[in-house]
């Protein structure tokens, strides 16, 4: 072998499974801490310290880990939270219930768990929004994705004509925008300590009786 050859000649790498088994923990117990205190505390309320205390790991391999810092834990944690199975769950239906029902089961149950798992963490960005310059961007797209959602489900039911005749395709979106929205969630679910049972009810009680015939 010559010596270009030997000059040239690939380095073999070897990474552990036990090494990248222990680093992907490591990122997972860092996430769910911030994702935890950013719920808590709040984002503007939460430091890269309080992570790492609440992860059991040095700042350095927060900081490390999460290059990007508290921002790029925050929408690590939010992504982390709003990835639910794509599998559906089984939706508790009423036998005698009609095609608004099952419309409206499947609505009221995926926006229930959404905001279980991702609305105090919206609400986090919202409330920070005036402090902080990407919470304010995240809380503005969060807003728009959310009204175009609405507008969405609007639009679908009156396809189906399931809207009330005296109810336009915008106002129903409206409701839909405001009933189903994270700060309802929490009034009910954290300041009034409705159950989810309690909660779902009346989500669908409201959408039906004032939008459907």
């Amino acid at each position: 072998m010559n010596e270009d050859t030997e000059k040239t000649a690939p380095t073999r790498t070897y990474r552990s499974p036990l090494r990248v088994d222990a680093a992907r923990r490591t990122r997972e117990a860092i996430r769910s801490a911030a994702g935890d205190l950013f719920r808590e505390r709040g984002y503007v309320g939460t430091t890269v310290r309080h992570v790492a205390e609440r992860a059991g790991v040095a700042m350095r391999t927060v900081s490390a880990v999460f290059a990007g810092g508290k921002s790029e834990l925050f929408h690590a944690a939010f992504d982390a939270a709003g990835a639910l199975p794509e599998i559906v769950l089984e939706v508790p239906r009423d036998p005698a219930g009609d095609e608004a029902d099952v419309v409206l089961d499947h609505l009221v149950w995926q926006a229930t768990e959404i905001h279980e798992n991702t609305g105090r963490l919206v609400l986090a960005a919202v409330e920070s929004s005036g402090a902080d310059e990407e919470m304010a961007r995240f809380a503005s797209e969060h807003a728009v994705e959310t009204a175009t959602n609405a507008m969405t489900i609007a639009e679908g039911l009156a396809a189906s004509d399931m809207l009330r005749w005296d109810v336009t395709v915008q106002h129903a979106a409206d409701v839909l925008y405001t009933v189903v929205s994270p700060q309802v969630h929490d009034l009910l679910r954290r300041q009034c300590n409705w159950d989810t049972v309690a909660y779902r009810n009346w989500v669908k009680s409201t959408i039906r009786s004032s939008l459907l015939q």
